[in-house]
């Protein structure tokens, strides 16, 4: 499993974690993988690593907790996604799999597996329809699902197809052969440099291709489109144990944790999931498509409508999020409104009545003055 980017569309929220960490209805993204091949019963994991690699390995350990045995590979300098799974070749005697730690999907890996080795493959790309190739790669295949044609990321004049990469692989040991004529170079990616040459050699890639979900949560908007769709069972999920029946202020699936305190006159619209020691005041309103992290504290007469709020935050009174994301340990003081789109880092302290303007960006440890009103990025570069 490939874990080891650093997210650099996604900060600020990736300045104090690595993507695949962020949490997504309140879970790691990551996570999410790692349960779905437990369920198809693949239990060995290798997890190739790089920038805060520690986060990680704080979180899963030997793996024993999530009853699966996990590995590490860590990367001292970015390899690029062909050298990171081949820094851990040492690991690996027989056919496996490549996924990657920050991709939401309903793929059915023992399928591709079984299609993999009826063809007979080296490799086997899980490919994809959409709508704008533009940020992946894309493939031409022939009537037995080989590929004889394909190209990453193209221009939108060198587009040539809509069946895109999903960044999820089956290759048998040999794939390693590939790697002699990269020896020396600093990075060696699969798309750029590995499956051009597979193809050249018709060595036998083929395409898997699905029409199920799938979401590389690459960018804020995918994000909470993500959070949507897992809040609607777009991917069936089990929230909390606990669910507020409904009732007067009360409709829809309002899953909750543990300690939670809900004011009788606050009204909450479903899907919604609220977490662990929440505190919710009267006259509030969260509507369907919101998540509230652990240990949020929310005033009164605030309203958030398909927001997400990460743990350990304030959200003062009168105060109004729509379809933004405020990170962990913020304080959002009263009177104060955020757009759509807007994405705040963690401790950011957000003055009284002001407004901060749709997607727009605010830095880990900001503080905004009273008053303001903020239409450009406050940005810091990570260390």
């Amino acid at each position: 499993m490939m874990a080891g980017g650093k997210g650099t569309r996604l900060r600020p929220l990736t300045l104090v974690r690595p993507k695949p960490m962020i949490p997504l209805v309140n879970k790691p993204i990551i996570q999410y993988t790692v349960d779905r091949l437990k369920q198809f019963g693949f239990n060995d994991i290798i997890m190739t690593l790089n920038y805060m690699s520690t986060n990680i390995k704080n979180h899963f350990k030997d793996g024993s907790n999530f009853d699966v045995d996990i590995r590490y590979s860590v990367e001292k300098w970015p390899l690029g996604t062909g050298g990171s799974v081949k820094k851990a070749e040492k690991y690996i005697d027989d056919t496996f799999m490549v996924v990657s730690g920050d991709v939401l999907t309903d793929v059915n890996f023992k399928d591709v597996l079984d299609f993999h080795k009826e063809k007979g493959a080296l490799a086997t790309m899980v490919l994809t329809e959409v709508e704008d190739p533009s940020h992946f790669g894309i493939s031409v295949m022939d009537k037995n699902n080989k590929i004889i044609q394909y190209l990453e990321k193209p221009s939108p004049e060198e587009v040539f197809s809509n069946v895109a990469n999903t960044g999820i692989y089956i290759f048998e040991p040999e794939i390693f052969d590939f790697f002699d004529d990269f020896k020396g170079k600093e990075q060696v990616d699969f798309s750029k440099d590995i499956f051009p040459e597979v193809i050249k050699q018709d060595a036998g890639i083929y395409g898997y291709v699905f029409n199920g979900y799938w979401n590389d949560v690459g960018r804020p908007e995918t994000y909470i489109k993500a959070t949507h769709d897992i809040l609607d069972q777009k991917l069936e999920q089990n929230f909390y144990k606990s669910k507020i029946e409904e009732g007067i202020g009360k409709i829809g699936d309002i899953w909750v944790g543990e300690n939670v305190s809900i004011h009788k006159k606050a009204r909450i619209e479903g899907p919604v999931v609220i977490g662990d020691n929440c505190s919710i005041e009267k006259g509030c309103k969260i509507s369907k498509g919101s998540v509230i992290g652990d240990n949020v504290s929310i005033g009164k007469d605030v309203k958030i409508d398909g927001a997400v709020l990460l743990s350990d935050s304030i959200i003062e009174d009168n105060s109004f999020l729509t379809g933004c994301i405020v990170d962990t340990k913020c304080l959002i003081d009263k009177n104060t409104v955020l757009e759509s789109g807007v994405v705040t880092g963690s401790l950011v302290e957000i003055g009284k009545n002001s407004i901060v303007r749709s997607s727009r960006s605010i830095t880990n440890n900001m503080k905004i003055s009273p008053n303001s009103i903020i239409d450009s990025d406050y940005k810091m570069e990570a260390k």
